[in-house]
């Protein structure tokens, strides 16, 4: 399927003469779904972060196409039948890596989380000159024979991703945080409320939700392509995940070689506030070692 060229917005925070961190977001997440604190410390840790919007959503472009009915989608592709789709996850690394040659950036470390973790990883496949370090976080490796959520959250989400209107994403993004956080750290009211207003003011939109899930499905098993792998990984993932289980974390760091994993006891499918110290000193401590051995 041919792509047209797709403007990726982005902010670029810190100094660029600083090694340069690619941070890709998850389903549906603009860049403003990574913690302010993890920005801002990572800063100060002495490196530059690149924050993107993925294609169809926040302030990139969104695809004026609309999508079919997700929930007919998903049935057919438990039936291993084919779904409709409008782009792959090799065209969102795509856009990584178009973005990263406009801005003229010769070699970055990435992270990549959930979906984001999933575009990570095909840039340390297709473009591993580019990538000195790789960091993917509550993702998964593609293969068919994982466990994947929960059947309450998958319903949750397919249910909301198919009603057209936005203007309830805040209510549905509350309910869904508390069904995918972190059992040991539940998120105040207040936080959730702050993480919401954060990404629904960045820009939201169902289809593109609905689009981006659909890339999700026409995805294929990386295990292969991640054997062949040479560049430092670190993967993170938290044991009481119930949209990525931790069984697709594990088996990301075992196909990778250069690869440690970390698994968080106690955590979901959000980032802890009482875990960003961990966080940072894990992913600085990764990367500056792989800064001294590029």
């Amino acid at each position: 399927m041919k792509q047209d060229k797709i403007n990726i917005a982005y902010e670029i925070q810190g100094d660029m003469n600083n090694p340069i961190i690619v941070i890709v977001q998850g389903l549906g997440m603009p860049l403003t779904a990574t913690p302010p604190e993890l920005v801002s410390r990572l800063i100060e840790c002495g490196y530059c972060l690149l924050l993107v919007d993925n294609r169809d959503i926040g302030q990139s472009d969104k695809i004026q196409q609309e999508p079919p009915n997700i929930i007919f989608q998903a049935l057919k592709y438990k039936l291993g039948l084919r779904v409709k789709y409008f782009y792959k996850l090799d065209d969102m690394m795509n856009d990584i890596n178009d973005l990263l040659v406009k801005l003229n950036i010769e070699t970055t470390h990435i992270i990549g989380v959930s979906m984001g973790g999933m575009i990570a990883q095909l840039m340390a496949i297709y473009h591993p000159a580019k990538v000195k370090s790789l960091t993917s976080i509550m993702s998964t490796s593609g293969n068919p024979e994982l466990p994947g959520p929960s059947w309450e959250i998958a319903k949750f989400i397919l249910k909301g991703s198919k009603n057209k209107n936005i203007n309830g994403a805040e209510s549905f993004y509350r309910q869904l945080w508390r069904l995918i956080g972190s059992p040991q750290y539940p998120m105040s009211d207040d936080d959730i409320d702050s993480f919401v207003e954060r990404i629904v003011d960045r820009g939201m939109t169902a289809g593109g939700s609905v689009r981006q899930i659909l890339a999700i499905m026409k995805s294929y098993n990386r295990v292969p392509q991640l054997k062949t792998l040479n560049v430092p990984t670190l993967v993170i993932h938290g044991a009481e995940d119930k949209l990525v289980p931790v069984e697709c974390g594990m088996d990301t760091a075992d196909a990778i070689e250069m690869s440690e994993l970390w698994c968080i006891p106690g955590m979901g499918h959000d980032f802890p506030f009482e875990l960003i110290d961990q966080f940072v000193d894990r992913i600085s401590k990764h990367i500056s070692k792989a800064e001294k051995t590029a």
